[in-house]
């Protein structure tokens, strides 16, 4: 008896499962634990709630627009949506350098999109590793961090930035206003 038939059944059985895993909901992480994406901006790591985001976009070209905030980069098109992008690197206040590459939609009220320098990876954070940070400042900086092998790296509150964002826009477009 030949083996071939068993080859072909195996490989249609490991097809079909193929298939059948992108029809599902992707998998939450267990209770206690955060997925993370660590990002880079200028030198410095960071790291981004991935239930922040609504999407990763590498090379997204952005329109040049004049704008009411000058970390305000322009517009790019998401599935047919104009999105306001910003540099991530202004908003944290720290030096802009060339024209990011990455950037991520972030899960807010209005379309918004922030610009950064580099994506390096994903983790999977325990409860033990995150911890509470010193400084609590607010305004999108850093209020926890999470422990990872090169130490402890700030994470973004995209929430905070969005709605700094909106409130600066919103008092610009009214000291614009006659």
């Amino acid at each position: 008896m030949s083996p071939v038939p068993a080859l072909a059944d195996s490989a249609a059985s490991l097809r079909e499962e193929f298939d059948r895993s992108f029809s599902l909901a992707p998998a939450s992480p267990a209770a206690g634990r955060v997925n993370l994406l660590t990002i880079r901006i200028g030198g410095d790591p960071y790291a981004i709630r991935l239930a922040d985001i609504r999407g990763l976009h590498a090379d997204r070209r952005i329109l040049e627009l004049p704008g009411p905030l000058p970390e305000l980069l322009g517009v790019t098109n998401f599935r047919g949506q104009i999105v306001p992008v910003y540099q991530l690197a202004a908003l944290l206040g720290k030096a802009a350098g060339a024209a990011p590459r990455w950037m991520v939609l972030a899960q807010a009220s209005a379309p918004l999109a922030l610009a950064f320098d580099a994506f390096e990876s994903h983790i999977c954070a325990d409860a033990g590793q995150l911890i509470a940070s010193a400084d609590s400042a607010g305004q999108g900086r850093p209020r926890e961090g999470v422990r990872t092998g090169a130490g402890v790296v700030p994470v973004l509150d995209i929430g905070a930035l969005a709605a700094q964002i909106e409130a600066r826009a919103a008092h610009a477009s009214q000291g614009a206003q006659p």
